[in-house]
């Protein structure tokens, strides 16, 4: 009831383009770190200067407690905490301590990996921390993952590491994990690589071992993927708080260089941000369309997307009910 509400309030507030929404947010998101191991071509950290824009450095268990007591004091309706934001969240030692910590505040934990570090150690240490969701980005074949993403030799570890994964998600049906085909950005064809991923895995997978193929998303001006459609209100600023690893909040998890902070959660409460006054004029300069002036949205493709599948109204709705 409480999740149901929620989302009938989330709507009316978005919808009516209120400065101060009627409901608290819905998806929460930290950082585990900022630092990553991979400079994928269609990720920010692929930029030579990347790790200039702002500091580096890793969550704290301690911090992580702060941020969940935040949460707890809300009670947000939602059924998960995102743990994904900038850099690869399983070079931080703490990862496991994390999935306890949320799975002990009856949350699900969910976050992205490139899957190099998932040794069967590293799975089987997150696996006994209690149930989480995992998204990897994987390609159909070595030259395509080796091209976008990888270097020379990743694939087979890589390979191998999701392997072990989905065995053990055979076992333990509260971890789920999403394979998500990554080839087309390489050139290749969707469709078929997709196919062909699937193929390097078991025909009998369990159902919570799935398969999609992600669409690309311009989320940092670092892409050149198309023209400008009609414009769309972001609904972000009515529905997400994300955190960062030292606990500046922003606007998006598409902010992965913090370039709009709202505020710091370590240090202000959650009602205190969100209902701040740089969560207002965020959302004032959102409603008014004056994208240019904010740092984090100037070069972000998602509000003129209104031509692509992201705005239908099954994803929306898929979206916010599957967290």
């Amino acid at each position: 009831m409480n999740k149901l509400t929620h989302l009938l309030l989330l709507g009316v507030s978005y919808k009516s383009q209120l400065i101060k929404p009627w409901n608290y947010p819905y998806q929460f998101t930290i950082e585990p770190t900022n630092i990553c191991n991979y400079k994928c071509v269609f990720c920010p950290q692929s930029e030579s200067d990347h790790k200039l824009k702002r500091r580096q450095g890793a969550l704290t268990i301690e911090n992580m407690r702060l941020f969940l007591d935040q949460v707890r004091e809300v009670k947000s309706g939602n059924s998960n905490v995102s743990l994904t934001l900038d850099g690869e969240p399983t070079l931080n030692k703490n990862l496991p301590e994390f999935i306890r910590l949320i799975n002990a505040e009856g949350l699900l934990p969910r976050f992205s990996s490139n899957g190099r570090n998932l040794s069967p150690s590293l799975v089987d240490a997150l696996a006994a921390s209690g149930s989480f969701f995992l998204s990897v980005d994987f390609a159909s074949e070595a030259q395509y993952f080796d091209t976008i993403r990888g270097g020379k030799g990743d694939f087979e570890i890589v390979l191998e590491n999701l392997r072990y994964i989905a065995n053990i998600a055979r076992k333990k049906q509260n971890i789920k994990v999403e394979l998500v085909n990554i080839s087309h950005f390489s050139g290749a064809e969707p469709e078929k690589t997709l196919r062909d991923l699937k193929d390097l895995f078991p025909a009998d997978l369990p159902k919570n071992v799935t398969f999609r193929t992600r669409q690309f998303h311009n989320f940092c001006g670092h892409l050149n993927l198309k023209g400008k459609e009609k414009y769309v209100l972001c609904p972000y600023p009515w529905t997400t708080f994300t955190v960062t690893w030292n606990g500046d909040v922003v606007p998006c998890c598409r902010d992965t260089n913090a370039r709009t902070v709202l505020g710091n959660v370590y240090r202000q409460t959650v009602p205190e941000i969100w209902y701040g006054k740089r969560y207002e004029n965020l959302r004032r300069k959102l409603i008014a369309q004056d994208i240019g002036s904010i740092a984090a949205c100037k070069n972000c493709d998602l509000p003129w997307s209104s031509g692509t599948s992201r705005w239908k109204w099954q994803y929306m709705k898929y979206s916010l009910l599957r967290r």
